[in-house]
């Protein structure tokens, strides 16, 4: 009888003896294969999913901030570039340090411990690559923090600025407190500064809106976003020239006219409208329809008349007819005073010439 080849049965035995194969039948290995692959292809897109949504701190002037890296990086072009060249440099410095052969050996005496290093099998670093321990030392010393701990990223501007520009971040809407001018013009230059391009197009629309007095855009955010940058110059021209942050905010239309000791309100596009003098009071800048208050040193009883004019002829009549009664006698000369004073405040107001020829009739048939 011949002895049985035991290469032949070395081979059989290694094909489907599962104690040979690690307990996975021949006909099933393929499978398994085929499952590591495709695990091993979904891995990347895992990894960088999960390093997408990461916490990143940063420090801004000495504020702590948390904040998602898809957060920064999708919103602001300065972070973009930051943190890309935070990994592409730790990256890069490891690899052109040493070859791929070299880099593994290093690793594995690291594991032993026989190089002084700190990663044990059971750290948290035994199943990271070289290029990962790489960066955290890289980021440790170039940060100052530890070890395995990430230093924040310290970027020198104001924390509150900085609160304003991330709260658009996170929700793509733009708000500026109304009451602190001065820090508007902070956040907006801070914007500038990170690259959050999409803030300065919100707020550079609304106001091109509110300038042009409209209630709706005539396209869309960027094109009239584009609008404001070919008339005013940019941002900082327009923080320089008092538009910004002003227009930003929905205008009033109730103006303060003040006169001696005696306070009037009156309609800005009314004024506008039928005054040349107040039209170029609120319109002569584009941020002067802001104005909330106007200062005349004419007499009260006069203006107060004027204004009547403006919107209401049969109120003037009125409250001149009641001035006149209440003169002791009907003083002829008080009259007389009275009205060259209304007809020349009209003058001034530069009136529209029908309207200016309605208010001096009924001026006459009041006196007469």
């Amino acid at each position: 009888m011949l002895a049985a080849d035991p290469l032949k049965r070395r081979r059989t035995d290694s094909d489907g003896d599962p104690a040979v194969t690690g307990g996975v039948p021949s006909s099933n290995r393929r499978h398994h294969l085929d499952d590591g692959a495709s695990a091993m292809a979904a891995a990347p897109s895992s990894s960088y999913e999960s390093d997408r949504h990461r916490p990143i701190d940063l420090d801004f002037g000495g504020a702590p901030f948390r904040v998602s890296r898809s957060t920064l990086v999708d919103n602001s072009s300065y972070f973009e570039s930051l943190l890309s060249d935070r990994w592409r440099s730790s990256s890069s410095s490891s690899s052109s340090s040493s070859s791929p052969d070299e880099g593994k050996r290093r690793r594995r005496r690291r594991l032993d411990g026989s190089d002084g290093g700190t990663v044990s099998k059971g750290g948290p670093d035994a199943d990271c690559g070289g290029d990962a321990i790489a960066h955290r030392a890289v980021t440790a010393a170039a940060g100052g923090g530890t070890l395995g701990v990430p230093a924040p990223i310290f970027v020198d501007q104001d924390p509150r600025a900085f609160e304003l520009v991330l709260d658009y971040m996170r929700s793509r809407v733009a708000y500026l407190p109304p009451d602190d001018p001065y820090l508007c013009k902070k956040a907006l230059l801070l914007a500038e500064y990170v690259g959050a391009h999409g803030l300065l197009v919100s707020v550079k629309a609304v106001a091109m809106r509110n300038i042009m007095r409209r209630d709706e855009y005539l396209g869309d955010e960027s094109s009239e976003a584009a609008t404001f940058d070919a008339r005013f110059g940019g941002l900082r021209h327009a923080i320089e020239r008092g538009i910004l942050p002003v227009c930003y905010f929905p205008p009033g239309d109730d103006l303060r006219i003040r006169a001696s000791d005696r306070t009037f309100h009156a309609s800005k596009s009314t004024l506008i409208e039928k005054s040349g003098h107040f039209a170029r009071f609120l319109t002569s800048n584009p941020q002067d329809y802001w104005k909330e208050e106007y200062i005349s040193g004419e007499n009260p009883d006069v203006m107060m008349v004027v204004l009547q004019m403006l919107t209401s002829p049969n109120s003037a009549f009125t409250t001149m007819t009641e001035k006149f009664h209440g003169v002791s006698g009907q003083n002829r000369q008080f009259r007389h005073f009275y009205v060259q004073a209304i007809l020349t405040l009209l003058d001034g107001l530069q009136l529209p010439v029908d309207f200016r020829d309605n208010c001096v009739q009924t001026i006459t048939h009041t006196l007469y």
